[in-house]
């Protein structure tokens, strides 16, 4: 395909990757200060990253909700549902801070969580407005487009903690413009939307495809489907920690640095990755992730300082968009047009799952043993994506021998 089959190609994948950068925003102010905020209304600390948990809940059980009514609204529409759920989170996450509510306050991160589901679309919505040529680097560029969110999400968080009593409630408020413009940017770009089937064809649609545990076999989907959860749950089970930890050793005033840079690396790898996908592979760039996530872990296992906190988020952030980037480009090549809204769905269920679970469990780990464990809980969920790498890598050759 070229330019010429595929309309406002480039204008589209910008607008994604600007959406994209709102929506990183909210994430990056929900993980800054979602567990420093629930430490000023909880009597039992360890549950400190409880809010930020439901927020992946939440994330895992939408997931297939959202790809299921966007292939029914289309792109456009699903992402508008989503920005709903953001702003009900701003009001949630306020009034729960506002009245000293737990539970309020659990319901505001988990509308987030659901925002985040749809948001999540945003990288495949990109390689649906791409030829085959630039796909890799449509994927790419929306990810990057949460670089915006290291600066305007970190600047946000690090500023408006104290503008308002009780704490951070000022933080949610304003945080309630991103929805708004993501919202407003998105009917601007023009994706595709859904054909309404005639009753015939609608029969032979439900038929199509084939079924999702036959595709979740394919070494592809497997590969594809761990290395997009581990990159989430590894990630995240630091990223939740971080704030923590950071408070106990006497730098809180440094956190809205290191997340920025965390999220400044996330993001930036996005405008060359997809060169590396197109130049070395997807199974190659998922180990880039691998070989990062292990320098983030020997920093993070050396020391408590500053820098090794601002080395083990610069260092774990860029694993996670090689390896996701890779990933993702890996599943499209698992399924066809009419199996995308299943397979999608099944991919960041079990990947939003996985991050709910470390969310949960950073706050308990860190509180209760400390930062060397958290550390150590990613040591073997990366060596699994090393093995199915290797898996896969061995599967292929074996396929290409009998041939």
């Amino acid at each position: 395909m070229t330019d010429t089959t595929i309309p406002n190609m480039k204008q589209n994948v910008a607008l994604l990757s600007l959406c994209q950068g709102y929506a990183q925003t909210s994430v990056t102010v929900v993980i800054s200060v979602s567990a420093l905020a629930s430490l000023l209304i909880l009597e039992d600390k360890s549950l400190a990253t409880l809010p930020h948990a439901f927020m992946w809940v939440a994330t895992a059980l939408m997931a297939t909700p959202a790809s299921l009514l966007m292939k029914k609204y289309g792109r456009r529409g699903g992402f508008a549902i989503g920005s709903i759920f953001g702003l009900l989170g701003c009001g949630f996450c306020t009034i729960g801070l506002y009245i000293s509510d737990f539970w309020v306050f659990i319901a505001g991160t988990s509308c987030f969580g659901a925002f985040n589901a749809f948001n999540q679309y945003l990288r495949f919505a990109a390689a649906e407005a791409a030829d085959d040529e630039f796909r890799p680097k449509a994927i790419s560029w929306v990810i990057g487009g949460g670089i915006l969110a290291a600066f305007v999400g970190g600047t946000l968080a690090g500023n408006t903690a104290n503008l308002m009593l009780p704490q951070y409630v000022a933080t949610y408020i304003i945080l309630a413009v991103t929805p708004i413009l993501f919202a407003i940017t998105i009917q601007f770009v023009k994706m595709p939307e859904p054909e309404k089937p005639a009753p015939v064809e609608e029969k032979q649609k439900k038929s199509s495809g084939r079924p999702l545990r036959q595709i979740m076999k394919q070494p592809a989907f497997v590969v594809a489907a761990i290395g997009t959860s581990v990159s989430w749950a590894g990630m995240i089970l630091m990223m939740a920690a971080t704030p923590l930890s950071m408070k106990a050793c006497g730098l809180i005033d440094d956190v809205p640095f290191v997340i920025q840079w965390h999220m400044f690396a996330m993001f930036a790898p996005s405008f060359f990755a997809g060169q590396l996908v197109s130049r070395f592979g997807n199974l190659n760039v998922i180990m880039m992730g691998f070989g990062l996530f292990g320098v983030g872990i020997v920093s993070g296992l050396t020391g408590i300082t500053l820098a090794n906190f601002f080395i083990t988020n610069m260092a774990i952030g860029a694993g996670w968009n090689l390896m996701l980037i890779g990933s993702t480009s890996l599943l499209v090549t698992c399924h066809t047009e009419e199996e995308k809204g299943k397979v999608q769905g099944a991919n960041d269920t079990i990947a939003y799952g996985l991050a709910a679970i470390s969310s949960f469990f950073a706050g308990y780990l860190q509180i209760e043993i400390g930062w060397n464990a958290v550390m150590i809980a990613i040591v073997p969920q990366i060596v699994i994506v090393a093995l199915v790498v290797w898996w896969m890598r061995s599967f292929n050759a074996r396929t290409v021998a009998a041939e």
